[in-house]
């Protein structure tokens, strides 16, 4: 196991499930954790893989973000939720974007499962238009997953 890699998927973490516990909680996620969020990241990623690695996850912040605010615009997401996306794909080079965004989309789809389960158990009713689930959990889950694929983990067996 890498311990700067461990090390970066531990602070990645923290930062992934203090915005899905905001989400869950308040149904926002806060500007100050994103602007932590994005900087964090830039930083470490400079320290651990030097300039070339943070101008790609300069990069793959900025197209997250056009991304993101599409999605924000299309009203599918909010702009907590576009900015935490954009926020963490700072800690990822630009060269896995499409897994980014397929990890949080499958990510997505459980939550939306299981946010369907909990309303059908409760007893509480969805309108269409509510917003009532809460997109950070699958963003943090999709991340989260993404970081633990990295090879230098020791996770995988490749």
């Amino acid at each position: 196991m890498n311990t700067p890699a461990v090390a970066l998927a531990a602070i990645f973490t923290l930062f992934a499930l203090t915005g899905a516990i905001f989400d869950i909680r308040t149904r926002r996620i806060p500007n100050w954790l994103n602007a932590a969020f994005l900087v964090a990241g830039l930083v470490l990623v400079l320290a651990l893989g030097g300039w070339q690695d943070a101008l790609s996850g300069f990069g793959h912040f900025a197209g997250a973000l056009v991304v993101a605010m599409i999605i924000f615009a299309l009203k599918l997401w909010g702009g907590g939720d576009a900015k935490f996306y954009a926020a963490m794909a700072a800690w990822f080079p630009i060269t896995e974007a499409l897994g980014l965004f397929v990890s949080i989309a499958v990510a997505g789809l459980f939550v939306a499962l299981a946010w369907l389960l909990i309303a059908k158990f409760t007893g509480r009713k969805l309108k269409r238009g509510d917003k009532v689930m809460p997109y950070g959990v699958a963003i943090a889950a999709g991340g989260i997953i993404m970081q633990l694929s990295n090879p230098a983990l020791g996770f995988l067996p490749y």
